[in-house]
């Protein structure tokens, strides 16, 4: 077994010897890409922490960070001219404002200025690197088509670490790093095992796999992979390979990122307008907006679970019902939010009554409208600046900017639930 702290301090060494080898952007896609894949998984709260080097609770370096680390000082040392191309843009302003946000949470909520900094630091560490770097090493289709290519790659090779888990249970991150990252009960589905690889979860690898099945399969289709990848492997093998990985995860939420994201590109082939980019982020604003105003009953929604599969039925309802009373709960302090000491309703032992699942709602019960409001400005920076300069681009660029906008919706939707 790798001590996880080992395993983050020479993956932060091996990202700088890439940048000695390599080409700046091969660097830093590399960088990312397999060290999100392969990575320890940071597990814990408070100031106890499996798989992240902890020097307080906000200041930590897990797997994102290392990654950050080891690009800034790889392109420091061999590629300091990249950072000449940075660029002030409103993105910044926006992700200023949930960093903002989550101050001004604290202070409303009497936490104090402590806990208000410890958020927006944290925050920032994660969050703020990445935003910053992908502008400075992608600038260009050329840039972008790499990336994809790359994402592609190590989605098809982890499509192999996914079967075999699915065969022989999810056991990669214990035998590697001596401990499970979840609890092991909820991955036993079908009289199979749902595979987890190095991530936090099984809906992760299955939303990883989904959108990355759907992006291989539209750069296939629209010929934009005619180069096999390693030189040796064509797209449609590329495509087959992801999509088996994602069957093999047995979890509807990859199932229904793929299925959105290919509806929502075969109607874009047929209908073909720059408005369908937001297709996916306005169906999100819909149902938030929806859910809120009391507006979207979810039985139906709940009904079609139950033919496909009555325990999902189950997790599903679990989900809406703790969605609505988290609102219910939220709405006197929408704004804002209630902060992270009581954002989530507990009982008079103190226990969470109900866990809040879905993304949207735990930005909106912790953070308010301030906190959620920001984040999706900065996811749709992508689409916005595909939207606005849809008539200047050229075709290979619109195929690579059309995939990234659906992407992105797709991952709208998936907080929804995730």
């Amino acid at each position: 077994m790798i001590p996880p702290q080992v395993a983050l301090v020479v993956w932060i060494v091996v990202a700088v010897a890439f940048f000695a080898m390599l080409t700046p952007l091969r660097a830093f896609l590399l960088t990312y890409v397999i060290g999100y894949l392969v990575l320890p998984v940071e597990v814990g709260s408070g100031i106890t922490f499996k798989g992240a080097i902890v020097i307080s609770q906000s200041l930590r370096i897990d797997k994102l960070t290392a990654c950050h680390i080891g690009v800034i000082l790889g392109a420091l040392i061999f590629s300091p001219q990249v950072f000449r191309r940075f660029k002030w843009h409103w993105v910044d302003a926006a992700f200023g404002i949930v960093v903002g946000g989550l101050f001004a949470t604290s202070m409303v909520n009497g936490l104090g200025p402590k806990d208000g900094l410890s958020n927006a630091v944290s925050q920032a560490r994660e969050w703020l690197p990445l935003i910053v770097l992908s502008r400075m090493f992608i600038t260009n289709v050329g840039e972008l088509y790499e990336a994809m290519r790359v994402m592609v790659g190590g989605a098809a090779l982890y499509a192999v670490l996914a079967v075999l888990e699915f065969r022989f249970s999810p056991q990669a991150h214990r035998l590697v790093y001596g401990y499970f990252q979840h609890d092991f009960s909820e991955f036993a589905r079908y009289d199979h095992f749902r595979p987890v690889g190095f991530l936090h979860h099984a809906i992760e690898l299955s939303f990883l796999m989904g959108t990355s099945a759907a992006m291989a399969g539209w750069l296939w289709y629209k010929g934009l992979m005619k180069k096999p990848l390693w030189g040796t492997v064509p797209a449609w093998g590329v495509f087959a390979a992801i999509f088996v990985g994602l069957l093999v995860t047995m979890t509807y939420s990859g199932y229904a990122a793929f299925a959105l994201c290919v509806g929502c590109l075969a109607l874009m082939t047929v209908v073909r307008t720059r408005w369908l980019l937001w297709l996916l982020p306005a169906l999100a604003m819909v149902w938030m907006v929806g859910r809120y105003t009391g507006v979207i009953d979810a039985s139906l929604l709940l009904k079609g679970a139950g033919m496909v599969d009555t325990r999902r039925e189950a997790s599903l309802e679990y989900r809406l019902t703790s969605e609505q009373i988290h609102l219910d709960y939220a709405s006197s302090d929408v704004w804002l939010g209630k902060g992270g000491t009581d954002a989530m309703i507990r009982g008079a032992d103190g226990r969470v009554a109900m866990a809040v699942d879905a993304w949207w709602m735990i930005q909106l019960t912790f953070y308010g409208l301030a906190g959620l409001g920001g984040w999706y400005l900065v996811w749709c920076a992508g689409i916005w600046a595909a939207f606005w300069r849809w008539k200047k681009l050229t075709p290979d660029l619109r195929t690579t900017a059309t995939i990234t906008a659906v992407l992105i919706g797709a991952q709208f939707i998936d907080f929804l639930f995730n």
